[in-house]
């Protein structure tokens, strides 16, 4: 096959310019949708596609298209270079981001999304608008599969290092690496591939969802030349801070009361709570002590599968200005409290200090 240069009807030493300017000329031609002929549009295509490249010029020149003849030793790589260039896929014949072509699955995207407490109760829906990069449809015309390499997108190519000879796979060349070519212009997407398309997505919260679930929309990101599946968006879903805290389907609230309430009852509205309703609650059983729990059986969260959690209260009872008591309220006190003895037999009286 003849030399990309030659193909082109330029020197070796010609300027990137210079090779852009022929390959339009000969482009214009050639071109199948002119009376051209395809092959020779393809071999011209092919040549443009290695010379405007500069780092698969450079390889080109270093070593052309065939096996580089074994000289015997003298003059080549160094050793270290070579094992370097053999093993770490590095180094401008091997460039990493080559590796990953024509593999299979992409990477998820993900993102974190904070929701209300009521919403998540409730149930909501919300939409995500963005731009997604799909394949050109009108591009399947206008790519056929590449003959160098079959459509694997890579050749076992020989390279002479030091005074060894050494086959190994490499991108091809033909096609960088994407075992296809371009046989005409592609007018829809200017040759890029790709097309940008508007895309929304539904995230919908079910009641039972809990706070770090997950929302998965597959195949939703981007398509792209290095991989044959786009990978996955997934949402995390997040519950804003509040004053409830939830775990399992429960909701945990802290309520503070005074040192009467805690003896003699009290009562309360949680005009806050998820259901959008405001449930009274009151306590007559007696006295409670700090740190105590109520619990309010079905109203928590929502359960997958239906039911509800429960509403667990602690409760934070303020204590009281420290007073002493006199004679006559000790005596209603225990009127009601029951007797208790003091015998101040020997004994000194405490007093209250603040640290």
């Amino acid at each position: 096959m003849s030399d990309f240069y030659q193909r082109l009807g330029v020197s070796k030493d010609a300027t990137p310019e210079e090779i852009k300017r022929a390959y339009r000329d000969l482009a214009r031609q050639h071109h199948p949708d002119k009376g051209g002929d395809a092959e020779k549009f393809k071999s011209i295509q092919e040549a443009a596609e290695v010379l405007t490249d500069e780092r698969r010029r450079m390889e080109y020149d270093a070593r052309g298209r065939g096996p580089m003849p074994f000289t015997g030793g003298g003059g080549g790589m160094p050793f270290g270079d070579m094992f370097a260039s053999m093993f770490s896929g590095g180094g401008p014949m091997f460039p990493q981001h080559q590796q990953g072509q024509r593999g299979g699955k992409g990477p998820s995207q993900t993102i974190e999304m904070g929701f209300k407490l009521e919403n998540m109760y409730s149930g909501v829906s919300v939409n995500i608008n963005f731009k997604q990069m799909r394949k050109c449809p009108d591009c399947s015309d206008s790519t056929d599969t590449c003959g160098a390499c079959g459509g694997s997108g890579s050749q076992m190519v020989t390279r002479q290092m030091g005074f060894m000879v050494v086959q190994m796979n490499a991108p091809c060349d033909a096609c960088q690496g994407r075992g296809h070519r371009t046989t005409k212009d592609c007018i829809p997407c200017g040759n890029r591939r790709f097309v940008e398309k508007d895309k929304t997505l539904e995230a919908k919260v079910i009641p039972g969802m809990c706070d770090n679930e997950h929302l998965v929309f597959e195949g939703e990101c981007s398509d792209s030349n290095e991989f044959t599946t786009p990978g996955d968006i997934i949402i995390i879903l997040r519950v804003n801070p509040g004053r409830y805290t939830w775990k399992d389907a429960d909701l945990l609230y802290k309520h503070t009361i005074t040192y009467a309430e805690s003896i003699l009852g009290f009562e309360f509205t949680l005009d806050d709570h998820p259901s959008g309703k405001k449930p009274n609650y009151v306590w007559t059983g007696g006295p409670i002590i700090h740190g105590s729990h109520l619990v309010f059986f079905g109203a928590g969260m929502p359960k997958k599968g239906g039911g509800f959690g429960d509403l667990k209260i602690e409760i934070d009872v303020t204590p009281p200005h420290v007073t002493r008591w006199s004679d006559s309220d000790r005596e209603k006190l225990e009127a009601v409290l029951g007797k208790v003895v003091l015998t101040k037999t020997d004994a000194q009286d405490l007093l209250h200090y603040n640290e």
